[in-house]
């Protein structure tokens, strides 16, 4: 489907673009082939598909990616900047789709819907989106997921799922749609990002992240940890207090908010 079919297109940055395929193996290899077929001229084009036959998630997990249930987007971006910042653009993706997400559910449920470090969208402690970065020579991919009805029953999480159709009973979420406002968020911070740095866009993440002063438990690919969260660093950074009282950093990890847990983990 080409981009002029979305019936909110102009909502993208100039000279961005939104394609449309009803089943892929994933919205994230649409863009990888876009890249490597227009190395250095591919930002901003955007991939929207109605289901994954092989979706992903973070750490080679399955995407759970069934048809009309979720959208599934992925959007190109080629940035200027050394390749030690890029992981900051997670929270460059995180910002714009809570924006966009923020503008869609009903007024009461605004405030309820914050972010998890590093890049998942939470409502009431369950995951209502997340967000997947790959990148290689060429470009970083941003893949984007989010439950817009039927969440997926999964055992054993901290953070079950729920879908949008929970917090919209005023007519149902139109998945093109979405994903426009998702894009032209996403392109606002990402315009920050490249003129102002990420300490900027940290700031304002920071004021949706909840997580401070809360226990957590982080699997990384050595090693649990388990801590309270004292802050997100400088460089973005999981800085975390173990039971031994040493300050860790971590830059990488699947991460639970505990629940039930106060601030001395008991």
């Amino acid at each position: 489907m080409a981009s002029g079919e979305f019936a909110n297109i102009n909502l993208l940055p100039d000279g961005w673009t939104i394609d449309y395929q009803s089943s892929a193996t994933s919205s994230n290899d649409l863009a990888f082939a876009c890249l490597k077929q227009n190395s250095g001229q591919a930002e901003g084009r955007c991939f929207l598909v109605g289901e994954q036959t092989k979706g992903r998630g973070r750490r080679g997990k399955n995407w759970v990616s069934r048809p009309g249930d979720g959208l599934y987007l992925s959007v190109i971006l080629c940035p200027d900047g050394p390749r030690h910042i890029w992981p900051s653009l997670s929270f460059v993706a995180s910002l714009g789709v809570l924006k966009a997400l923020s503008m869609t559910v009903e007024q009461q449920h605004r405030s309820a819907c914050r972010l998890k470090w590093p890049n998942d969208i939470l409502f009431q402690n369950r995951k209502l989106a997340g967000i997947l970065l790959e990148a290689n020579e060429e470009g970083l991919v941003v893949g984007c997921g989010v439950n817009l009805q039927n969440a997926p029953v999964l055992d054993g999480v901290t953070h079950p799922a729920v879908a949008l159709d929970e917090l919209v009973t005023d007519g149902e979420i139109e998945a093109k749609s979405l994903a426009c406002s998702i894009v032209s968020e996403l392109g606002k911070y990402y315009a920050v990002w490249q003129s102002e740095g990420h300490q900027i866009i940290l700031d304002e993440w920071r004021q949706h992240c909840d997580m401070k002063g809360k226990a957590v438990r982080i699997q990384t690919m050595e090693t649990v940890i388990e801590g309270i969260c004292e802050d997100i660093g400088a460089d973005g950074a999981l800085c975390v207090r173990d039971a031994g009282g040493q300050r860790l950093q971590i830059t990488a990890g699947d991460v639970e908010i505990m629940r039930d847990r106060n601030a001395s983990g008991d």
